[in-house]
């Protein structure tokens, strides 16, 4: 009996590999409107079972064609996505950009045929549920873009939707970037671009994940102008990826985009029988000369400063530090503009702008341009993509890359950068997204000179607590830290963020596992480099009557590392280069010695970019604990990970020891 169970059990593990196996080889099923019944079915995917959905496939397909005489480029998206958690619902919210620009109407994108379901077992019955013209909206973005959304309807745990959609140009010379991976896994993902001879592209493919690759040769049939027939050949490029990972929001990763497998098309030249060549090759210098040539960028910066009555009200005329004169005017325009919470290349009109009393960085950046010329500043557009929006791709420059700028004045042989964004930094002081490596600082006859704005002043904080300690455990101390550029900035916002003051206070107490009295923050609304903090606490040590168990860090430094994976595929980023020194002198009470004390630590990478000091020293009855902590660079390589995640849990592990004190 149990032989025959014994065979029975492996009869049915050789079916289940060989049906696994024969599944495999039927590849996915890509076929539209005919979702299978283990899509339906499936309750998790196996290769990341946290995943929220997966998509099951996704099929984009780029061709062109002649339309009335025009080459037109057609792009075919086919998707479907298993939502697997109820957190995954939002994947059927669709969000499409396409061209619009009244500038050059013929050539402006369509989507058309877009269709969207959604498949349900109910009572174990599909269900399928065709997505109305109600649930589609346009909303114009700016002058050049439109925006198209879509939600499928019924949508919960278990469903399986899928929509499609192709997308006509008349940008011949642009092809969209594929991006193989998203922020859920996907099973399944295919790309298929074919071009005619006519056109001379490069074909870049990056990323960390490997696809399945073919480039094959194959003739083309079109219908040109008169009606006739044109043949020429073409290239056909396939690529297939397959089960590849989430490229999940990190919270030490500005763009995860920057390292997702993509594939990027750059067209070199045209060459149409009959015709001249056309070059398409262009250069970061050509598209600085394009920019500052340009009617609503350049051209503009030239024009009569719109706020030119304001110039002098703001105190500059005596001024000759560089410095306090962009400050001055930069208060005087903040005070009558504000920032609507908008980064962007282009602008609206000034006068719309003004009569708004706010605009984007761009509406407020040209205006700030031209008021530090009216001010005999030499202030000059830097062109970049913000951090967060990704790298600027130098192999192949792209005016479409470029998302918006800063304002650059140049003293001497010093540049320094404001932008109208800021709310709590200074000159020089910019949000983390915009402190790019790649700024093209731009003259007004368009040529360019590259800038890093990563290297602009290390931000720094000083911090001194002064605590005694009380024979019933009791810590009495004051705090007192000292910050400057992007670590002051990052105080003011927070604060500014807070409800109020006193739930600022509150929060900061509660965090820190103290209570807090006379709270202090100095230059929280003016508008400088720096500020301080202070305040004075209480807390409590445990105390047994022969004994004091304390934590040396009176305010944490760190409860747990940041790094809990341990591998990581992703660099790490910092938002930007600082330093922190903290000494604490903590005054010991009479009777008791030190019977236990923390030891030295000094942990650093190999470049010494990243280092960690932790140093005790009794001197008398009092306790001196010095830390410094240093970021040197903004961008470490996963193979540098592991030292970092080392120094962090060593940190972490430091931050929890105590020192134990006994009664003598």
């Amino acid at each position: 009996m149990k032989a025959n169970i014994l065979y029975r059990s492996m009869m049915l593990f050789v079916f289940a590999i060989a049906f696994s196996s024969v599944l495999m080889a039927q590849g996915p099923n890509v076929k539209f409107g005919n979702p299978t019944e283990e899509e339906l079915a499936m309750t998790s995917y196996a290769p990341d079972e946290s995943a929220p959905a997966v998509v099951l496939y996704q099929s984009t397909r780029t061709w062109y064609d002649i339309l009335t005489g025009k080459f037109k480029v057609y792009t075919e998206v086919k998707t479907r996505i298993k939502i697997l958690k109820p957190e995954g619902k939002e994947y059927a919210d669709v969000e499409i950009l396409y061209i619009d620009s009244d500038k050059e109407k013929s050539m402006r994108e369509d989507i058309t045929g877009l269709k969207a379901f959604a498949y349900n077992m109910v009572n174990g019955k599909l269900v399928k549920t065709k997505m109305e013209n109600s649930s589609i909206s346009r909303e114009r973005v700016d002058k050049s873009h439109i925006l198209l959304k879509f939600s499928i309807p019924q949508v919960k745990e278990g469903t399986v939707v899928e929509y499609q959609y192709k997308k006509e140009s008349g940008y011949y010379f642009y092809i969209d970037t594929w991006v193989a991976q998203t922020e859920i896994p996907v099973a399944y993902t295919s790309y298929d671009l074919l071009i005619p001879e006519y056109f001379k592209f490069s074909i870049d493919e990056t990323g960390m994940v490997q696809t399945e690759n073919k480039v094959s040769e194959e003739g083309i049939r079109f219908i040109d102008a008169s009606g006739e027939p044109l043949v020429c050949g073409g290239t056909r490029y396939e690529f297939v990826g397959r089960d590849l990972p989430a490229m999940k929001s990190d919270s030490h990763v500005f763009c995860p985009l920057d390292y997702c497998k993509k594939v990027t098309a750059e067209l070199n030249g045209l060459q149409v029988p009959g015709a001249l060549y056309e070059n398409f090759t262009t250069s970061w210098e050509e598209i600085g000369r394009r920019l500052m040539g340009d009617e609503d960028f350049g051209k503009r910066i030239k024009r009569t400063c719109p706020i030119k009555d304001l110039v002098p009200s703001s105190g500059v005329q005596k001024e000759t530090d560089v410095v306090k004169k962009m400050a001055a005017i930069y208060t005087t325009l903040k005070s009558r503009l504000k920032w609507n919470g908008n980064y962007k290349l282009l602008a609206e009109s000034a006068s719309k702008t003004l009569k708004d009393g706010s605009g984007s960085n761009a509406d407020l950046n040209f205006i700030l341009l031209s008021a530090y010329r009216e001010a005999g500043l030499d202030a000059r557009p830097v062109v970049m993509s913000r951090r967060t929006k990704g790298r600027l791709p130098l192999s192949h420059p792209s005016m479409n890359k470029l998302n918006t700028f800063v304002v650059g004045v140049v003293d001497e042989q010093t540049v320094h950068f404001i932008d109208a964004s800021v709310e709590d930094g200074y000159i020089d002081v910019l949000p983390p997204t915009l402190l790019t490596e790649q700024g093209l600082l731009l003259s007004d006859d368009g040529t360019g000179k590259w800038v890093n704005l990563q290297s602009l002043n290390a931000s720094k904080t000083n911090i001194i607590i002064d605590a005694t300690l009380g024979t019933d455990g009791t810590i009495k101390g004051t705090y007192n830290a000292q910050m400057q550029a992007n670590l002051s900035a990052s105080l003011k916002s927070e604060f500014r963020e807070a409800d109020d003051s006193l739930s600022y206070v509150n929060k900061l107490a509660e965090r820190d596992g103290i209570t807090i009295s006379e709270y202090v923050i100095d230059n929280r609304t003016a508008f400088l480099p720096m500020a301080s903090e202070r305040f004075s606490f209480t807390k409590k040590a445990e105390a047994d009557g022969s004994h004091i168990y304390l934590n040396p860090f009176l305010i944490p430094i760190m409860k747990e590392s940041p790094f809990k994976a341990v591998t990581r595929t992703l660099p790490v980023e910092y938002p930007y280069k600082y330093t922190v020194n903290m000494v604490t002198s903590l005054e010991l009470p009479d009777g008791y010695e030190v019977e236990e004390m923390p030891k030295l630590l000094i942990l650093t990478t190999e470049d010494k970019m990243l280092s960690i000091r932790v140093n005790y020293t009794l001197q008398g009855m009092k306790l001196l604990v010095q830390y410094r902590f240093v970021v040197g660079k903004t961008f470490f390589l996963p193979e540098e990970y592991d030292i970092l995640r080392q120094i962090y849990d060593s940190m972490a592990e430091k931050c929890n020891e105590m020192v134990v004190l006994k009664k003598s």
